[in-house]
């Protein structure tokens, strides 16, 4: 049974999922921005909002098992709570709106982690270390690291695919790839597109910026090009 999903993959599954949700749903024609929470709950999954008091503050997307607590703030206490098979519980700082994009990125992660266990299953770590063998804590640690790249790979797809993204290009830039100069840098002009094409489907600027890349959305130009035509001008005054 392979662990590994490859890229492509992960991308197709991504579209499909999401076409399939639009189809379903009787949507007119294809969104701007994708609904990830429908997408959730058309998967049974319950999305829900909670005040993370976890050890580790770097958590913010939960998937429950029905069987791992979550420790979460009730009033004034902290308390291990048991969140029923295929909750999503988000940290309830992230339904502010200046946080949107991070949240429906951690909705997608998760959804993405659901998609994976069904299409690729494999033996979850609680199952893995006390049924079968002794793992040392690099193979722990290579798992875990190939599962959440994988899913945020998914996640990306689900939010972000490609029928999406190529909507958004033709609304900002005419359909025209954007100049990327050496490996990561952007004229003003073309930061700003996509600023727009970020908010316009509901993920941050960071996110998209991967995600043209990986969908050959951009134009490889040499970085002397840009510093010689917009940094070494002449400033006449």
């Amino acid at each position: 049974m392979k662990h590994f999903i490859p890229n492509r993959e992960l991308d197709e599954l991504g579209t499909g999922v999401v076409l399939t949700y639009i189809k379903k749903s009787g949507i007119a024609g294809l969104p701007r921005c994708v609904d990830i929470e429908g997408i959730a709950n058309s998967m049974g999954l319950n999305v829900v909002y909670e005040t993370y008091a976890e050890d580790d503050y770097d958590k913010i997307g939960f998937l429950s098992d029905g069987i791992t607590p979550l420790k979460v703030k009730r009033g004034n206490k902290i308390v291990p709570f048991l969140f029923p098979l295929g909750t999503i519980v988000v940290e309830a700082n992230l339904r502010k709106e200046t946080e949107s994009g991070k949240r429906r990125f951690t909705i997608a992660h998760e959804v993405a982690h659901f998609i994976i266990n069904r299409h690729n299953p494999v033996p979850q770590f609680q199952r893995t270390f006390d049924a079968e063998r002794e793992y040392s804590l690099a193979e722990m640690k290579k798992h875990f690291n190939l599962a959440e790249t994988q899913a945020d790979k998914l996640a990306a797809a689900l939010l972000m695919p490609y029928f999406i993204v190529e909507a958004a290009l033709k609304d900002f830039n005419n359909g025209n790839k954007l100049k990327i100069y050496g490996d990561s840098v952007f004229a003003p002009k073309d930061r700003i597109i996509i600023k727009k094409m970020a908010a316009q489907i509901g993920v941050s600027f960071s996110a998209l910026l991967i995600r043209i890349k990986q969908l050959d959305m951009v134009e490889c130009r040499p970085i002397d090009e840009y510093v010689e035509a917009t940094l070494m001008t002449e400033v006449i005054g």
